[in-house]
């Protein structure tokens, strides 16, 4: 089993020290590529490890938590789940970032059933306010490999580190790439737009700016065996560069991913709530749809929000075929430990957003 693709991120790697990430495999197993380098190893090996390992339970578990926890809303959600389980603040380490703070909280719920309570309180809290983890994807005009990696992994940095420069996104760019049986990721670490916000500096107690770029962190996987394009921009504005360049650099042909559209909505309209009862996809139980979008003519548009959109299409008499779903948000059961259904918001041609990162 894969990581997720979310999990990847090279920022977030990047951001929790190394000691902790020493203390986090001392908990959850250590990874076999690491476990001869405990005292040695760096950002960069994290980052192998996790592409090339086979990932335990635990260890998914505590990158669930990095990601969804690990964010200024995943903080206040912590601070708030532990003052309503009446939780010491001293149990909790202070002045550390949002994503070394939700490891340790990680670490230190393993063992305070107060904490574990809190943690579960937290967890919930972000995922109802909207924990949404957006991808784009692209089919190119065929299956392809690519050749030279290593070159082209710098051609694509020169590239980005252009864009960046013309766009006032600053002048670092940092990129890693590797590939796996035909598929390959490439990490990109890059400035953004400059930041000024009001704060307090340690030693002072005068408020003052702060100008600062923060460091995105991009995924892009590239599946050789079909010709697909997965990009996960923190960034919307970057989407259509990185469609591009990627063609250009990897494949000499800048519309190279202007084939044809990932997500297709016709077979909803063919045949209905038989599609979605029908599916045949492993470890997915029940589906449904909640809101849709659909086109008739010339921009007429009707938004359906519903319990169950098919019984009130019906109840309608609204004429589908004669017009075209734009967008759709479908419930789905995943088989498992958790209960919790995931949302899936799809998008005609290729976007495609999803309620909890892991899934």
């Amino acid at each position: 089993m894969q990581l997720p693709l979310a999990y990847l991120d090279g920022a977030a790697i990047q951001e929790v020290p190394i000691d902790l990430w020493r203390d986090v495999f001392d908990v959850v197993g250590w990874l076999p590529s690491l476990a001869n380098i405990r005292q040695s190893f760096g950002h960069e090996d994290v980052l192998r490890a996790f592409s090339q390992d086979e990932p335990t339970d635990s260890l998914l578990h505590a990158l669930e938590a990095l990601h969804t926890l690990g964010t200024e809303a995943g903080r206040e959600a912590i601070m708030s789940a532990i003052q309503d389980r009446g939780v010491p603040p001293g149990e909790l380490p202070t002045g550390k970032g949002e994503r070394e703070f939700a490891l340790r909280f990680y670490i230190a719920q393993r063992t305070s059933t107060s904490l574990a309570d809190a943690f579960i309180r937290a967890q919930i809290h972000v995922q109802e306010g909207g924990n949404q983890h957006r991808y784009n994807e692209f089919t190119g005009k065929e299956a392809r490999r690519i050749n030279g990696l290593d070159s082209k992994k710098e051609a694509l940095r020169e590239e980005i580190l252009l864009f960046c420069r013309q766009s006032d996104l600053g002048d670092h760019v940092h990129v890693e790439a590797f590939e796996d049986d035909g598929i390959y990721v490439f990490n990109i670490l890059r400035s953004h737009r400059t930041q000024k916000p009001l704060a307090v500096v340690p030693g002072h107690s005068a408020r003052a700016t702060i100008e600062f770029r923060p460091v995105h962190g991009d995924v892009i996987r590239y599946d050789a065996l079909v010709g697909r394009l997965r990009i996960a921009a923190r960034a919307s504005s970057m989407v259509e560069f990185y469609r591009e360049v990627l063609g250009r650099t990897l494949f000499n042909d800048e519309s190279f991913f202007d084939g044809n559209a990932v997500c297709s909505l016709s077979v909803l309209q063919e045949r209905w709530q038989d599609a979605l009862e029908n599916h045949g996809v492993f470890g997915i139980g029940r589906v449904w749809m909640t809101e849709c979008l659909w086109e008739r003519g010339d921009r007429e548009l009707y938004q359906i929000r519903s319990t169950d959109c098919f019984r009130s299409m019906e109840e309608l008499h609204l004429p589908l075929s004669q017009g075209a779903l734009l967008q759709a948000k479908l419930k789905c059961e995943v088989i498992g430990k958790s209960t919790r259904p995931v949302t899936v918001n799809i998008r005609v041609p290729s976007r495609i957003e999803i309620s909890q990162k892991a899934h």
